[in-house]
């Protein structure tokens, strides 16, 4: 194959580490122990066992080609329950999960490698697939629909980063009764939660995920977001799993982050709102709570203004109805060009000390885990150009003239001296939505810590509003 240039008819396995960044930081050591025996003990002899070839391994993950759709799906189901039954003496927030994708189509070999839409495809589908689990294109379930007794689920048509057309998937389920079983506990992480992507008004991709159980709760985005990289950061991992426990939770990368597009055309306040219609509709999630922090809070009144039928509650946490150059500050724009240069001059470098200012105004009070882990996901979650353009459009929101529209059970919590946003503008919201609850709580911090004072009490508030 080497040297020469074909192209040839296969089935292409894309494989890829669930949460691979989050368990190398926790123990590297041990890690990289365990997924050199898995490849050379699991996957490499079942790739082998059915006429399959390693085109490459990544840090992460694997590349094969398979003579056949079955060959490939085949090989893939035992690989799958040989790390599993690998994987079961560790926690299931330590355990070592692929997600797999198979499509088959015409592949070109050249030297090594191999390149084409069908290694695209198979890729792109990896990245929704379920942690243990596979995803196949139709063309796949064509060649495997009579192999017995595989549980296949027919998901319809999804959008795929960076495919231009929508593709028919199917999912084999291979652990779906142990995920469940996973979910009524607390040690929740990414690889129990199932990552979807639709289509925007302008054709923007926006990555979405879901996670728990229960009737849907919806978060709204805030300033840097990673569906993956946030379970990276003890600053989320509490709220999501609180979430998650009595509640389907649904989040999404804002454009921009993430796994969303990260060079769309537009970023602005109406594309913000507009985005999380479009996961409303995608998910088909009707009746919900919307919780939204920081700038998600605007972007969640917007909607619920728009859409009152489909709200439930709002939980607006350390927010404004109105941005910072609508304040009347008259220090606004030198403070927007400062931030605006140390973004653009230090958001990608390797050392944090550009990104520590925004941690500090973050978390003051964060621990030194809690501040390194949030200067590494701003770097991973965006760019610095987005960064600048994400801020600037979040300074110029004013939704004020809604305030008094809403008409939907609302409760605001604000950190009484956080340093990101001024506990006046949650004030200054609780004033104008009627019968609104207002619970300031003690602290410094722009976002609830779970080891902040107030974190107990937001807790328990929150549980009895949505009763």
């Amino acid at each position: 194959m080497r040297g020469v240039v074909e192209r040839k008819l296969l089935a292409v396995v894309a494989a890829d580490m669930v949460g691979f960044s989050r368990l190398i930081e926790d123990d590297e050591i041990n890690l990289l122990s365990r997924q050199k025996n898995q490849l050379n003990t699991i996957i490499k002899p079942e790739i082998e066992n059915f006429n399959g070839e390693i085109i490459k391994t990544t840090g992460d993950g694997f590349l094969a080609i398979f003579p056949s759709a079955l060959d490939a799906v085949q090989s893939s189901i035992s690989i799958q329950n040989g790390i599993y039954e690998n994987e079961l003496d560790n926690a299931n927030d330590k355990r070592i999960r692929f997600r797999i994708g198979i499509h088959v189509g015409d592949v070109v070999l050249d030297d090594g490698d191999i390149f084409g839409n069908t290694v695209n495809i198979a890729s792109r589908l990896e990245s929704i697939s379920d942690a243990g689990n596979i995803c196949i294109t139709n063309d796949v379930y064509q060649s495997i629909k009579n192999l017995k007794p595989l549980d296949i689920e027919n998901i319809g048509e999804q959008f795929l980063k960076n495919i231009s057309q929508k593709v028919q998937v199917y999912k084999i389920n291979i652990f779906e009764g142990d995920i469940k079983k996973i979910q009524q506990n607390h040690l929740l992480t990414e690889a129990n939660q199932e990552t979807r992507f639709c289509s925007s008004f302008d054709g923007t991709i926006i990555a979405y995920a879901s996670i728990g159980k229960g009737t849907p709760f919806l978060k709204a985005p805030n300033f840097v977001s990673s569906l993956e990289h946030d379970w990276r950061n003890p600053m989320w991992t509490h709220m999501y799993r609180f979430l998650a426990k009595e509640y389907t939770l649904y989040r999404f990368d804002q454009r921009g982050n993430g796994l969303s597009d990260l060079d769309p055309e537009n970023i602005n306040f109406e594309s913000f709102v507009k985005d999380m219609e479009a996961v409303v509709n995608n998910s088909q999630i009707n009746k919900f709570p919307i919780f939204g922090i920081s700038q998600g809070c605007s972007v969640s009144i917007a909607y619920a203004h728009k859409y009152p039928e489909k709200v439930t509650h709002l939980i607006l946490v350390g927010g404004y109805a109105r941005g910072r150059a609508k304040r009347g500050n008259s220090d606004y724009k030198e403070k927007f060009e400062l931030e605006k240069n140390m973004i653009l001059n230090g958001w990608e470098n390797e050392n944090p000390a550009f990104r520590q200012f925004f941690s500090s105004t973050m978390i003051p009070d964060g621990t030194k885990e809690q501040m390194n882990s949030f200067n590494n996901v701003m770097k991973v979650s965006t760019s610095a150009k987005n960064a600048v353009k994400i801020i600037s459009a979040n300074d110029q929101i004013d939704v004020s003239e809604l305030l008094p529209k809403l008409n939907i059970p609302t409760i605001i919590f604000h950190i009484k001296n956080d340093a990101r946003v001024p506990i006046s503008e949650s004030k200054f919201m609780a004033a104008n939505i009627k019968n609104s609850k207002f619970v300031p709580l003690n602290g410094n911090n722009h976002v609830i810590l779970d080891n902040d004072e107030g974190w107990p009490i937001f807790q328990k508030e929150l549980k009895n509003f949505l009763k």
